[in-house]
C-alpha cells in the first residue's frame, strides 16, 4: 500500500494490532470510514445540482429511475424529495396528479401514481383519433384572367450589365443611362420624359 491508501489503512491496522483506541470492528463500520476518507466531497453538491436540473423529457418511469439514482447520493428529507420530484414532472402528469382526490404522502406511492398517470395519458394519446385536416374553402374564379410575361433581363431596354455599371460609376456617369448630370432615380424609363431640372 502506498500514498493515500497507506495513510488511511496503516493507522487503522496499527490500532487493531495494538488493541488500543477505537478501531472499526465490523464491515459496515470499516466501510463507513472508507467512504469518509475516499468519497468526493463535492459529490453531494453535484448530485444536488443534477437533481435540481432534472426534468421529465420521456416517460415517467425513466424519470423516476434517474431521480432514484441521484437520490442515493443525497440525504434530503422526504418532503424535499417529493417537492423536487413533482417539480420535474411533465406538466400534464403534474396537473393530473394534483387533481387526484387523495394525493399520496409517501414518495414511492407518488412514483407509482405518476407512472400510472403517465402510462394512461400516453395510451390515450396513441388511441385518440387523428384529426382530419380542415377542408379548404374553394375560391370562385372570375372570368378575367391576368397573365404574366417573363422577360429576360438582357432583353429589357433598361438592363445594364454589372461590368457596364462599374465602368459608368468609375467615370462618374449615371449608372442607368450613362450620361453626366442625371441621377439614376430620375432616368427616363421606356420613353417617359426626364424632369427638366436634370437636363440642364
Amino acid at each position: 500500500m502506498t500514498n493515500k491508501a497507506a495513510n488511511w489503512a496503516l493507522p487503522i491496522i496499527g490500532t487493531i494490532i495494538q488493541g488500543k483506541g477505537n478501531p472499526p470492528t465490523t464491515i459496515p463500520a470499516l466501510t463507513a470510514k472508507f467512504k469518509e476518507a475516499f468519497t468526493n466531497p463535492n459529490a453531494k453538491q453535484a448530485a444536488a445540482r443534477k437533481i435540481a436540473a432534472l426534468s421529465q423529457t420521456t416517460t415517467t418511469s425513466k424519470y423516476v429511475t434517474e431521480f432514484c439514482n441521484l437520490m442515493v447520493e443525497l440525504d434530503w428529507d422526504k418532503e424535499a424529495y417529493i417537492a423536487q420530484f413533482t417539480q420535474g414532472l411533465h406538466w400534464k402528469v403534474k396537473e393530473l396528479l394534483s387533481t387526484k382526490d387523495n394525493i399520496p404522502k409517501e414518495l414511492k406511492a407518488i412514483f407509482a401514481a405518476s407512472i400510472k398517470i403517465d402510462n394512461t395519458r400516453r395510451k390515450n394519446e396513441e388511441n385518440r383519433p387523428k384529426k382530419a385536416p380542415a377542408k379548404s374553402l374553394v375560391t370562385a374564379t372570375t372570368s378575367t384572367t391576368t397573365t404574366t410575361h417573363w422577360v429576360r433581363l438582357s432583353e429589357d431596354p433598361n438592363y445594364v450589365t454589372p461590368e457596364e455599371r462599374d465602368c459608368r460609376c468609375a467615370l462618374g456617369l449615371c449608372v442607368k443611362c450613362g450620361q453626366r448630370g442625371t441621377a439614376s432615380s430620375n432616368v427616363p424609363m421606356d420613353g417617359k420624359p426626364q424632369s427638366e431640372r436634370w437636363l440642364r
